[in-house]
């Protein structure tokens, strides 16, 4: 027992300053697994699905103290099966041309499927507490001991197909969602759960207060934005870091297949076989490979529209449903999962008045539980004991509503919101932007003939640097301001339109925006700038505090933000529409969005080019397209500093 709770009966948490206080030991903490049941059967034994469920809770919760929960749904933690990437889909191929495809918005909606769901087990008996033998976690921080010593529950769930679980999986489909809702709704009262998968002995969540939270990276956060897009009773707030708001913006950008950087050849099927790790026997095997050969059919690599696959897989769709409120955490140099899919959450979260704020920081793919120069588990704590205790802490009016780290020197600025003012529209031939370029070279070649993906850096640098020496590449245009008299900050989205021809009946078309100017950036790599500096709680080991390296050697650019189109989704992402070669069409597109800080004496540069040899597919075809230059206008957040 701790100080605080001496000479109380029922134990209670300690808050102070707004904040939850360390005062229970994460030792001491209960460690449970129970199995709860799913209202679906997906691999069709006639039984409910069931999934197993561990949790992390004080030790004073048997002595009648309930807590809140943060739930973090993970279908990586029970081991993935690594082999399925090592045969991705073939990337190096040409771009398919399609007839005009007259596809609505309508004809894409999705409708929720009717399940033929089994009754509900009937329970044998019932106990208060399912100990079991603590295991490791894949890909859960230590971290979330930090909410543990503070008065939290925190629960994990792999959920259906997964090593110990029941059911089979399948990332982003309507099944997901329920699983994942599921173990929510067994916090609040309303599902059942038992202590293993054959006994039907009943467990419930007594010790719980039914408000629960939803966080994680990656898949994590994206389960969590999945949970809160079904307005399911219980789930108070998610903080996504790093997530997925729509899968199709994930390995698709209208209309051209565009992976995940570094991961060329990923698709929806493969993440599903990653993650389906559950032991099965043959007549399974041959249901859940069925089920993969399905969605490989449906997610349409070859023609890449956002179809009805993909309209099951967009939560941004069903934005009204939410009441969670949101604290979006993003990296904005995560070319992994890339800004657009902040971006758009921010944008109609607002448009919803779903209360929320963002944190945009500088690294990559990454947790920031451990970042110098930042309050973010002190943020995370108000946060939490606001929507999870309802203390009365002022975060909502504490704080900005997004904060940015710089690029120039990491630190960090809150904004009242992210990108909405200031909005410039920069035009080819400006007396201050895009003015320096070569009027007679109105034209680019998309190909490859010069590299393949063993020469990606040279790729790179042809593609985006400035080339002093002047020489001319026909596999671009390049077009860049003076330098720059005074700092300059672009941020939110980046609107693209221009007016073009293409020799052939198909392409691709890509637009980047680059800093040019030799410089030692700061980078997304990170280093130990204090072993051991970040105190968790009672009881548990401290956290390294980590920070952002600059560059050892100066570099002559950097990539701020690309984007692609399929030209033949000039109209909509889901409906192809012919091209006739050289016939001229107005091409309109957005970038991914970003929050960046041009330094005084750099260039602003817009390249224009065809496929993107880290993103996109690479052909073997020559395809030119001619561009109206004086056409060219980029829309952005812009404001000097």
């Amino acid at each position: 027992m701790n100080d605080t709770n001496k000479n109380i009966e029922i134990p209670k948490p300690l808050f102070k300053d707004g904040m939850a206080q360390p005062i229970f030991s994460y030792k001491e903490c209960i460690f449970e697994k129970v199995y709860v049941e799913v209202p679906l059967d997906t691999d069709g034994d006639g039984k409910r699905d069931l999934i197993a469920v561990y949790i992390r809770r004080p030790k004073e919760t048997l002595e009648g103290m309930k807590v809140p929960v943060v739930y973090v749904a993970n279908p990586y933690m029970m081991e993935c099966v690594d082999e399925v990437y090592e045969n991705m889909h073939r990337v190096d191929k040409n771009l398919k041309s399609f007839k005009d495809e007259n596809i609505t918005w309508e004809d894409i909606q999705y409708k929720e499927k009717s399940y033929e769901i089994p009754e509900e087990r009937v329970s044998r008996g019932e106990v208060k507490i399912s100990l079991t033998e603590e295991i490791k976690l894949d890909c859960i921080p230590e971290w979330y001991g930090y909410l543990n010593t503070r008065g939290f529950a925190t629960v994990f769930s792999a959920g259906l197909g997964t090593k110990g679980s029941e059911g089979l999986n399948c990332t982003g489909s309507n099944e997901e969602k329920i699983w994942v809702i599921a173990v929510i709704e067994w916090l609040n009262g309303k599902r059942k759960a038992y202590t293993n998968l054959t006994d039907n002995i009943e467990i419930k969540a007594e010790w719980c207060t039914g408000k629960v939270a939803m966080s994680g990276k990656s898949y994590l956060g994206t389960l969590a934005i999945g949970a809160a897009s079904t307005g399911v009773e219980g789930l108070e707030t998610i903080i996504p870091e790093a997530a997925i708001s729509s899968w199709y913006d994930y390995y698709r950008m209208n209309g051209v297949t565009s992976s995940p950087l570094g991961w060329q050849g990923d698709d929806a099927d493969l993440l599903t076989a990653y993650c389906g790790s559950r032991e099965r026997d043959e007549e399974l095997d041959k249901k859940y490979k069925a089920l993969l050969e399905k969605m490989v059919e449906e997610e349409e690599r070859e023609n890449g529209n956002y179809n009805l696959f993909w309209n099951e897989r967009d939560y941004i769709c069903d934005m009204k449903n939410f009441k969670a409120s949101v604290l979006i955490v993003h990296g904005i140099n995560d070319w992994n999962v890339k800004t657009n899919q902040c971006g758009n959450l921010w944008k109609k979260l607002k448009e919803n008045n779903v209360p929320s704020k963002m944190i945009l920081h500088q690294g990559e793919h990454i947790y920031i539980h451990n970042l110098e120069k930042f309050n973010f588990n002190e943020i995370v704590n108000k946060w939490l004991t606001y929507w999870l205790y309802k203390v009365e802490n002022g975060v909502m009016e504490e704080f900005g509503e997004v904060f940015v780290q710089s690029n120039l020197d990491g630190e960090w600025k809150e904004y009242p919101n992210w990108a909405v003012e200031n909005r410039k529209v920069l035009e080819v031939g400006d007396e201050k932007f895009f003015r320096n370029f070569d009027r007679e070279k109105n034209y680019f070649v998309d190909t490859f003939e010069k590299y393949d993906r063993s020469k990606l850096e040279e790729w790179h640098k042809d593609i985006f640097g400035e080339n002093s020496d002047e020489k001319i590449l026909e596999e671009r245009i390049f077009i860049s301001s003076d330098e720059l008299e005074k700092d300059i900050r672009v941020s939110g989205e980046f609107n693209v339109s221009l007016k073009g021809k293409c020799h052939l009946d198909r392409g691709v078309l890509s637009v980047a925006l680059v800093d040019i100017g030799e410089e030692k950036r700061l980078t997304p790599n990170q280093k130990v700038v204090e072993e051991k500096g970040m105190v968790l709680g009672k009881d548990i080991e401290n956290m390294d505090i980590l920070g952002f390296t600059f560059e050892e050697n100066p570099t002559a650019f950097k990539v701020i933000t690309r984007g692609h189109l399929n030209i033949q989704n000039r109209v909509s992402r889901y409906s192809k529409k012919e091209v006739v070669p050289m016939e001229e069409y107005n091409f309109e597109f957005s970038l991914i969005p970003t929050d960046y800080i041009l330094k005084r004496g750099h260039k602003l540069a817009l390249v224009i080019y065809g496929s993107d040899m880290e993103l996109n597919p690479q052909h073997c075809e020559r395809i030119k397209f001619e561009i109206d230059l004086e056409s060219i206008k980029v829309e952005t957040s812009f404001e000097e500093i």
